[in-house]
């Protein structure tokens, strides 16, 4: 039964209290060494325990973190959610933490905890949560945020699909760095947003501005050029900022130069399909390119194609959060595995909205990048490591977990919208599989035919061949066939997370953090769409 909760009106209601058997990380990991601050930490079964004995523990640490609390949203939230899971609340008079049933006693008043909605805030009680306070910049730099992030990924920027070979390790150093800020300040959206802002500022595709610049030799030399500079200015505050102010300058639409051997090459090739079957031909995937030359091509750029979109992706509110602690620490993983996940990528890859391919963290390794090809992996594997422990902050989740949409005509005109999302979130996710994936298969046995099964879709149809073709001669059987319209995207993602929670929580953290908010569409998401080839 639950714990009987008195308010301040003196009426009493029931909840139910959360138990606390599992693991969960601690919200002030960053704080008096905390060891959960350590990258692969388990978190603590017990962690008001671990709270109240580290960073309760004297009148100078309680009031490091009351002022803290009060400035950082983040923490704020996050001690929020773990009180509330663990079945308490903190008086942020006294930083002393409390049963729910329980009153806090001062000299001159009892606080109690009063439940109204059950958000995360009334669980800190006599803090008011902070609101987002921008850092002051110099005039003339831009803020590193989310609002400079989606700006970025607004524009109709295209990525080398691979990096010259002259320009790889000054790439390969240029990643370390960002990644080795990430690793050094989890908690820093400025670090997680420069990470992502990497590619599309420093891989751009060079776009030739006269006939001579189109020729094929001068636009090579000039494309190296492009990223040696780009990537120069990357290191520089200063530079970074102009690197920055020069995407933002760009024209909203860029057009390829009409005078030169491109545009013979573009009337020549005007079907869209055999531009992208050529490209398949070149990664070497035969089958792909003919499946593209039989294909309805993509569906034309407008209201109709929009209103599809949306029809197929409708605005759910956000789903309801598992309040069960973690079972068992989060998946923790290796250099050679994420090795493995980076090459297990097929050539050719497409990229997300941030514009890094799997190819780029290839050449990376290769090459002159070879040098420190073994502390940019160790690297990656920290990052990783990181998101897999939730500690990518969540108010980037929506540029992390979201995709550009390419919406394919289906043969009968109807829209089949193709995700392709950014290669962080597949490759975290490709780690994530490889660690539960054989525990899933061996969980789900002989229920479906899609999860852990070779050729499992196959395998159906030719079982049900054979069987109508041995028992079907005199007409006697008859088969149905049952299509969920839109299944995908109508999943309740309430249960989803909640039987992730209790069937794989070594990897709950990182689904909560892709799909614990709404789902939503927009329109320029469909300028930005990525070629029929992802």
């Amino acid at each position: 039964m639950g714990d009987v909760l008195v308010n301040e009106a003196g009426s009493s209601r029931e909840v139910g209290v959360c138990s606390l058997d599992g693991f969960w990380p601690c919200p002030f990991r960053g704080f008096h060494c905390c060891p959960d601050g350590m990258t692969g930490s388990k978190g603590f079964p017990r962690l008001m325990a671990h709270i109240k004995r580290m960073h309760l523990s004297s009148d100078d640490r309680k009031s490091v973190l009351r002022d803290a609390v009060a400035t950082n949203v983040d923490l704020f939230v996050s001690v929020g959610e773990a009180l509330k899971v663990s079945g308490q609340w903190l008086c942020g008079t006294c930083m002393c933490v409390h049963a729910l049933s329980r009153g806090c006693h001062h000299d001159t008043k009892v606080i109690r905890f009063n439940l109204v909605a059950g958000d995360v805030e009334e669980y800190v009680v006599g803090i008011a949560k902070p609101k987002v306070v921008r850092d002051v910049i110099p005039e003339g730099l831009v803020v590193v945020d989310e609002v400079l992030l989606d700006r970025v990924f607004s524009l109709p920027i295209t990525t080398v699909k691979s990096i010259p070979h002259s320009c790889r390790m000054a790439f390969a150093q240029a990643l370390r760095g960002a990644l080795d800020k990430v690793i050094a300040m989890p908690e820093s959206v400025e670090a997680w947003v420069r990470l992502l802002l990497l590619p599309r500022c420093t891989l751009r595709v060079f776009r030739p501005s006269s006939r001579q610049e189109s020729r094929s030799g001068n636009r090579k030399s000039l494309q190296c050029l492009s990223i040696q500079r780009s990537l120069v200015a990357w290191g520089d505050r200063e530079g970074f900022n102009d690197l920055i102010l020069s995407l933002l300058a760009q024209p909203p639409r860029m057009t390829s130069h009409s005078d030169g051997p491109t545009a013979k090459v573009d009337n020549f090739v005007s079907c869209p399909n055999v531009k992208v079957c050529l490209r398949k031909v070149m990664d070497g995937h035969f089958t792909a390119a003919v499946k593209v030359l039989c294909s309805s091509g993509v569906a034309p750029f407008g209201k109709d194609t929009l209103r599809a979109l949306v029809d197929k992706h409708p605005k759910l509110p956000p789903p309801t959060m598992p309040e069960t602690l973690l079972s068992e620490p989060s998946l923790v993983t290796d250099a050679d595995n994420v090795s493995g996940c980076i090459k297990a990528f097929p050539k050719g890859t497409s990229c997300g909205r941030d514009g890094l391919r799997a190819q780029h963290l290839l050449d990376a390794f290769c090459g002159e990048g070879s040098a420190i090809s073994d502390g940019l992996l160790k690297a990656i594997t920290c990052m990783v490591n990181l998101c897999l422990n939730g500690r990518c902050p969540k108010v980037l989740a929506e540029f992390v977990a979201s995709a550009p949409l390419t919406p394919l005509l289906k043969p009968d005109n109807g829209i089949r919208p193709i995700a392709v999302g950014a290669i962080w979130r597949r490759l975290v996710s490709k780690v994530a599989m490889r660690g539960v994936g054989k525990e899933m298969a061996k969980y789900l046995g002989d229920f479906q035919y899609g999860v852990g099964i070779s050729n499992g879709a196959e395998a159906v149809l030719h079982s049900a061949n054979r069987f109508l073709n041995e028992f079907h001669s005199d007409g006697s059987l008859a088969m149905l066939t049952v299509d969920f319209t839109n299944a995908f995207n109508l999943v309740d993602r309430s249960t989803l997370l909640r039987e992730v929670r209790t069937r794989c929580p070594s990897i709950s953290l990182w689904v909560d953090f892709l799909y614990g908010q709404s789902a939503s569409i927009s329109g320029c998401g469909i300028d930005e769409m990525p070629p029929a080839s992802a």
